[in-house]
């Protein structure tokens, strides 16, 4: 099972030549986040020579296992543990610098040295106290992580308040140091006077405006004051990987507002955002999971509970339940026999580890959406697919639906009674061991087939576990032969399969 050319392979054959121009790709999530993103970056790493972010702060987790340890990234990109693969940070990322220098350090500690290889644009925008203190008063009604990105965000277009630029980038704060702790101090104090002096948040607020001289000086190394610096490295022959922070459906116009995150996680806007022109575009490869997950409000069509689900993950948010929370008061194996889906959604989020990364929350579990997947691939363009969590579908053949539901298209003439989910059998634990060993049996390639037909667009690989070696990768249809195949998806319909 090898990657068609037409799909990055985890491996490189094809270094840079410095001959020809380079390229760049783009790698988003398809769902609402939380699709393994960062270990498909790690796996693909090899192929680039640049790993870039192009939209997000500190409200993205992403989580590598890796020889050197578990570590859960926030900011830095996700090719941290490959020496030779240089970071970017792009100009339209929304940096936290008192955690992004907490997380340079952790990876130093790991024995991981970014000097040299960490570049940051200077024109990224700066996550200030006042943003945080914003986001912890009012992102409740949305499910913010807290971390002040959309008031962030918020601020960078308004660019001015009360003839106060709160508009800051990274380059202001390494090139008049004391004017921009002044100016994020005055902000800040002016919010707390306009709220009656009771933020609870003034002390904390207070020691980061203090603890900011030290975090520049740990900045400073790595700050990219050429706006052109991308682009002269793909003029000489660099590839790049843009690594999409949070996922499409999240999108700040393309979502549903207003449960969206403050950016945009669109393919398109990697450009934009990562400073690169898009005439060095090649491919867009996609991630999804197939137990899908969401954390905070807003729609989810395939959630199991329905409204149940998104009331009960929410007030356990508020009142700080979590996994060890959720462990001790269930039986996940109970639960999983349930004949009540929010039970099901329960039981497969204890047993997959379905927790926010860095808040912990427990998150909404779904049913694998296949049509859902197929609207956003037809709408931007994804080449190619990398579905992670294959194996955790097998603990729906101990559920009442004895096989894996997924939620199709209904390609029906009005009036038409045709399901929109379907019981796709036979996926057992034995079909996932053989897939890890490189030995795809009748069940798990009827499987394959089943998705791409159902998506419009070929699988690259399949996540079977946590671990690196648990990535199997496909020699995938090319995406002219999967859409050729989709007036089988009618047929199929009305069918359980």
């Amino acid at each position: 099972m090898t990657t068609a050319a037409f799909c990055p392979s985890s491996t490189s054959t094809d270094r840079v030549s410095h001959t020809a121009e380079g390229f760049a790709d783009v790698l988003v999530g398809l769902q609402y986040g939380d699709e393994g993103k960062a270990k498909i970056i790690d796996a693909l790493a090899p192929g680039y020579d640049v790993i870039a972010r192009f939209n997000g702060g500190a409200n993205a987790g992403h989580t590598i296992d890796t020889p050197h340890g578990r570590i859960a990234l926030k900011q830095l990109p996700s090719g941290v543990f490959h020496p030779h693969a240089t970071l970017y940070i792009g100009s339209g990322c929304a940096i936290n610098p008192w955690k992004l220098a907490e997380e340079i350090e952790r990876v130093r500690e790991m024995g991981v040295s970014l000097d040299g290889r960490l570049h940051i644009s200077a024109r990224v925008a700066l996550v200030q106290p006042h943003h945080i203190a914003m986001d912890r008063q009012g992102g409740d009604a949305i499910g913010t992580t807290g971390n002040g990105i959309g008031p962030c965000y918020a601020d960078r277009a308004l660019r001015m308040r009360n003839d106060t630029r709160v508009n800051l980038m990274l380059g202001d704060l390494l090139g008049n140091e004391t004017d921009t702790v002044v100016a994020m101090r005055d902000i800040f104090t002016r919010m707390i006077n306009a709220d009656g002096g009771a933020s609870p948040w003034v002390a904390e607020m207070s020691d980061l405006l203090l603890s900011l001289p030290k975090v520049a000086t740990t900045l400073r190394r790595y700050v990219q004051p050429d706006r052109a610096w991308l682009a002269n490295r793909v003029r000489s022959g660099a590839k790049v990987l843009f690594e999409g922070a949070q996922s499409v459906l999240l999108d700040v116009v393309d979502g549903s507002q207003p449960y969206v995150t403050s950016s945009h996680t669109v393919p398109a806007h990697a450009y934009v955002g990562g400073d690169l022109s898009p005439k060095y575009h090649r491919r867009i490869i996609g991630v999804a999971k197939a137990i899908v997950s969401r954390v905070g409000r807003g729609p989810f069509p395939s959630e199991l509970g329905g409204e149940r689900s998104a009331r009960y993950c929410h007030a356990a948010s508020m009142s700080h339940i979590g996994k060890a929370e959720e462990q001790m008061r269930f039986s996940a194996q109970s639960l999983l026999r349930s004949t009540d889906p929010l039970d099901v959604g329960t039981a497969l989020r204890m047993l997959t580890d379905e927790y926010g990364t860095g808040t912990g929350r427990p998150r909404r579990i779904g049913m694998l959406d296949l049509g859902g997947l197929r609207d956003i691939i037809k709408a931007h363009g994804v080449d190619c697919v990398y579905l992670n969590k294959v194996d955790c579908l097998t603990h729906y053949a101990h559920s009442p639906y004895q096989g894996v539901p997924v939620h199709v298209h209904r390609d029906a003439a009005p009036g038409d009674a045709l399901p929109e989910v379907q019981i796709y059998p036979g996926l057992t634990a034995r079909s996932v061991t053989l897939a890890r060993d490189g030995t795809l049996d009748a069940a798990m390639s009827g499987f394959i087939d089943f998705v791409e037909r159902h998506i419009g667009a070929p699988l690259a690989g399949l996540g079977l576990g946590p671990e690196r070696a648990s990535l199997v990768l496909l020699d995938p249809r090319p995406p002219a032969l999967v859409a050729q195949s989709d007036s089988h998806v009618a047929s199929h319909a009305g069918s359980h399969v």
